[in-house]
Parts: structure tokens; sequence; C-alpha cells
């Protein structure tokens, strides 16, 4: 009878480390070809995320700020540039009577525009070519602009009272005629507007939402109580000053402060809300004018 056949295999300590060597040059082998591939495919170096310890550089984007120039405003198909002039303390105001091609727009309108224009002979001659509907384009120098249709003109008196109401959107046009002061006052109302820039507020800029709480008047009526919210959502605090606070008659007379509550100036912390109370002579007027920074409110009926 035969022997079973065996099937194992025995190898010399020779053979197994033949067979070690040639199993790590196979794998040396794969790597290499593995590489040339990637030099191949890729046609660069394989670069490994874990041997990469620099930080990455990001280019930055920089946006440029629209620039229009001079502001300026268009009546129909002629331009003026823009200029300011500041009322004085009674109210009044006083432009150059020499100088043409020039619009100034009065400080302190910011939503119902005012521009005059002086007494030379080249506005003169531009003002008989305004008829209704003629447009009004305010450009300013961040390339937002603001488009009105001009309603007929009416005679008026460059005054105190000539300036607008500030409650609704508009423009007024003065048209000065002689030196006294005399002229015609053509309005208009809001038709378009086009944004070109959004302002992003910085850092160091009051941003604030006041409301108005009430106005009474003292038993004996000699004095009125104005009671304010002003709230801070802004991410820094700031001070409100009596000077920034105040009360204006149609002819443009100042009342002054008697009292505060709570004493000013007061710091307002950021996201904090404070109700501030103001006292004024009574006025004689039926109608005043309470600002506050860039707000204003008209007050009537105390």
């Amino acid at each position: 009878m035969k022997p079973p056949i065996n099937t194992r295999q025995s190898f010399s300590s020779a053979d197994k480390t033949k067979i070690i060597l040639v199993i790590i040059f196979l794998g040396i082998l794969g790597v290499i070809l593995v590489i040339l591939l990637a030099f191949l495919f890729l046609g660069k170096p394989l670069s490994f995320a874990a041997l990469n310890t620099e930080t990455p550089v990001i280019p930055t984007m920089f946006i440029p700020t629209p620039d229009c120039g001079h502001p300026i405003l268009l009546l129909g198909s002629s331009t003026f540039q823009i200029e300011t002039i500041q009322p004085a303390a009674d109210g009044s105001l006083s432009v150059p009577s020499d100088r043409s091609g020039v619009a100034y727009w009065v400080t302190g309108t910011n939503t119902n525009y005012m521009f005059v224009l002086g007494p030379t002979l080249e506005n003169l001659a531009i003002m008989p070519t305004i008829t209704i509907g003629t447009p009004a384009k305010v450009t300013w120098s961040n390339c937002n602009s603001t488009t009105y249709s001009l309603s007929a003109p009416q005679p008026g008196t460059l005054n105190g009272s000539t300036l607008p109401d500030q409650s609704a959107d508009g423009i007024t046009i003065f048209f000065e005629t002689d030196g006294s002061g005399a002229g015609f006052v053509f309005k208009g109302e809001l038709a378009e507007e086009q944004i070109s820039t959004i302002n992003t507020p910085s850092a160091s800029e009051i941003q604030a939402e006041i409301s108005l709480l009430e106005t009474t008047t003292s038993t004996d009526g000699t004095t009125i109580r104005v009671g304010v919210s002003i709230h801070n959502y802004g991410a820094s605090p700031f001070t409100l000053s009596s000077t920034d606070v105040s009360l204006t008659s149609p002819d443009g007379t100042a009342l002054a402060i008697t009292s505060r509550e709570p004493a000013l100036p007061k710091e307002i912390g950021a996201g904090a809300t404070e109700t501030i109370y103001f006292t004024f002579p009574h006025p004689s007027s039926p109608t005043v004018t309470l600002k506050i920074f860039e707000v204003e409110y008209e007050l009537e009926g105390y």
C-alpha cells in the first residue's frame, strides 16, 4: 500500500528570504508605478494634505466705491453744481447774487431737499423753460440719485418760512429774482430713486431709533414737556448732549431747553433704550420742530 501523498510543501530558510524580497520589490515597484501615473495624468507631483502645513493664501477682493464727482442738480436740460449754505440764526438765507450754474442746497433739508438759485441773468433765463412735469434730478457724489416731477411756480420770499416740511420726500427749488429775497418757488414730488451705493455705518456712527412719546403743557401754560425714547441698536455706546437737541419755530427762532430728565450729557449703551424728557418754554407759534441728532418731529396742538 502506498503512503498518503503529503500536499504541504516545506521551504528552506533561503527560499523564504527570497520570497520576502520579491514581495518587497513588487511593493516598491507598485508605489513607483502609482507616482508615475500621477505625473502622467495630473501633470504635477502628488501633494499630500497631511504634509502641507502652510495656510492657504486667499486673495482679497476690492469693490470700488462709485464716484460720480461733484453732486449736480439737473433741471430739464440745465445742469447746476450743488454747493451748500447754512441758514442764519434767525432762519434767513443768503446766496451770492453773481454765481450762475450753482444750486445752493440748504443744510438740514435731507428729506425734502431745498435748493436756492441766485438772481443771475443766466439763472433767470432758465426759469421760464420749467413747466409742469419738468423733471428735477439730484445726483450725489456716490452716484445715488432722486428724480422729481415739478409743479407750477408760486411767488415767494427767501426767509425761514420758505424751508420745506421734512416729514415727506420732495424737492423745493427757489429762484431768487432780485437782491431783496423775492422770487419763485417750484415744488416737486418724488418720481424715481436710484441707489448705486448702500452706506454701511461704521462702528463710530450713531445708530439710533428715536420715538416721540408725548407732548404735554404745564398747568400754568408757560412750558411744554416732550418725552422721547432713544434706542441704541448699534454696536457702540454714544452720548446725547444738549447740543444734539433743538426746538425751533417756523420763523427759525430756537427755544432753549429749561430742564432735562435725566441730566445731559447721557451715555446710551449698545442695545440700551433710554426715556428722556425735555422741558421748553411754551411756543408762541402753533407748530414747532423738534430735532434730535438728524431726526425731526413737527409738534402741534400743545
